[in-house]
C-alpha cells in the first residue's frame, strides 16, 4: 500500500491542494474581504444595506465550499492516476536514471499500477462531472475529461515527442489554478453581477458595477507564471533524466539540440519570469510588502535556479537546480494569502 501511495507523489498532489486553497482562500477570499472593507467604509452601520445585492455589506463566495473541496478531490486524483501511469510506462527509462527508486515491477504489481491508474482517473472524472453539474457549468467537465486524456496520451506517446510533451505539462499545472477561478468567478458575477445603485449615508447616491475583473488577472498571473516556472522545470528534469531517455528513444531539448542549447533555453524562460515579476512589482504591486516579497522570496531563488542550472554537469546538479525552482514556486503560490496587503 505504501509502495502504491509513492507513486502517486503525494508530495506534488499537496503542492495541488495548497494552490487551489491559495486560490479560493487566498485570492478570492483576501479580494473580497478588501472590497467587503470599503464598502463597509460607506455606511458606519454594517448591519444596514447600501445594496440590496451586498446583505450587510459583505460580500460573500456564493460557490459552495462541499463543491470546492469535490473539485479539489477531483483533481488530485487525476494526477494521482497520471502519475501513476507515467511510472508504469516510464520503468525502463527510471532503470537507467533512478534504479533504486523504481517501484513497478517490483513492489507494485503492473496490472496493480494499472488498475489503480483507471480507478483514480475514472473516480475523478466522475467527481469533476459531479461539480461542473451542481455548479450549473456543466461546459465545465471538459476540464477533467481533457486533463486524463492528456496525461494518458503524455504518458503513452507525447512524453517522447519534441517540444509538445514540455508545453503539456506546463499547460495542465497552469490549468490548476485557473480551474478555481473557473468556477469562483461566474459564480461571483450571478450573484453580483451588473451594475447597482444605493444610497451612503451621507446621502450621496452611491453606483457601484461588480466586475472582478482584478480576480481574473491575479488567477491569470499566477496561472501565467505556473506555465512559465513548469516549462523550465520540465527541462531541468529532462536534462537530468537524459541517459534514460536517450535509450527510449524520447526526443526531449537536450536530446535533439543538446544539453547547452537546453540549458539556454531554461535560463531564457527564467529571465523572462524574474523581468515579468520585476514590471508587474514595479507597475502595480508598489507596496512595501509586495517589493520585498517578489524581490528576496521570489526573484532570489529563481536567480539561484538559474545559477544550479547554468553550472550543472551532472544529474545531481539539474536536480538541485529543479528543486530550487520548486521551492520558488511554492513561495509564489503562498504569496496568494497576502493580497490584501497589495490592494
Amino acid at each position: 500500500m505504501l509502495a502504491f501511495l509513492r507513486l502517486t507523489r503525494p508530495l506534488n498532489l499537496l503542492i495541488i491542494v495548497f494552490t487551489m486553497v491559495a486560490m479560493r482562500y487566498g485570492v478570492v477570499r483576501g479580494f473580497l474581504a478588501e472590497s467587503t472593507t470599503e464598502l463597509q467604509a460607506l455606511a458606519p452601520d454594517p448591519a444596514v444595506a447600501i445594496f440590496e445585492a451586498v446583505p450587510a455589506n459583505t460580500f460573500v463566495q456564493p460557490f459552495p465550499a462541499l463543491l470546492f473541496w469535490l473539485l479539489v478531490l477531483s483533481t488530485v486524483l487525476i494526477a494521482a492516476g497520471g502519475n501513476v501511469i507515467n511510472d508504469y510506462f516510464d520503468t525502463r527509462i527510471d532503470r537507467v536514471n533512478k534504479p533504486g527508486a523504481v517501484i513497478v515491477g517490483r513492489s507494485v504489481k503492473r496490472r496493480v499500477a494499472m488498475m489503480g491508474h483507471v480507478v483514480l482517473t475514472a473516480a475523478g472524472v466522475l467527481l469533476g462531472a459531479l461539480v461542473a453539474w451542481r455548479s450549473g457549468r456543466l461546459v465545465l467537465v471538459l476540464i477533467p475529461l481533457f486533463a486524463a486524456g492528456a496525461l494518458w496520451a503524455y504518458s503513452t506517446r507525447l512524453k517522447r515527442t519534441f517540444l509538445v510533451s514540455n508545453g503539456l505539462v506546463a499547460l495542465l499545472v497552469a490549468m490548476v489554478p485557473l480551474s478555481v477561478g473557473l468556477y469562483e468567478i461566474p459564480a461571483l458575477m450571478d450573484r453580483y453581477g451588473g451594475r447597482a445603485e444605493g444610497v451612503a449615508f451621507t446621502g450621496e447616491p452611491v453606483e457601484i458595477v461588480f466586475g472582478f475583473q482584478g480576480l481574473w488577472a491575479w488567477i491569470l498571473g499566477f496561472s501565467l507564471f505556473a506555465f512559465l516556472t513548469t516549462l523550465v522545470r520540465e527541462i531541468q528534469k529532462d536534462m537530468a533524466d537524459i541517459r534514460g531517455d536517450r535509450e527510449d528513444g524520447c526526443r526531449t531539448i537536450p536530446i535533439v539540440m543538446g544539453i547547452p542549447w537546453a540549458k539556454a533555453i531554461s535560463l531564457l524562460y527564467l529571465g523572462i519570469a524574474i523581468v515579468a515579476l520585476l514590471l508587474v512589482r514595479a507597475s502595480f504591486l508598489t507596496d512595501r510588502f509586495s517589493y520585498w516579497y517578489i524581490g528576496a522570496g521570489l526573484v532570489i531563488p529563481l536567480l539561484l535556479s538559474a545559477g544550479f542550472t547554468y553550472g550543472a554537469s551532472s544529474r545531481q546538479g539539474f536536480i538541485t537546480a529543479g528543486n530550487i525552482l520548486k521551492l520558488a514556486m511554492a513561495i509564489a503560490v503562498a504569496f496568494a494569502f497576502f493580497i490584501r496587503q497589495t490592494l
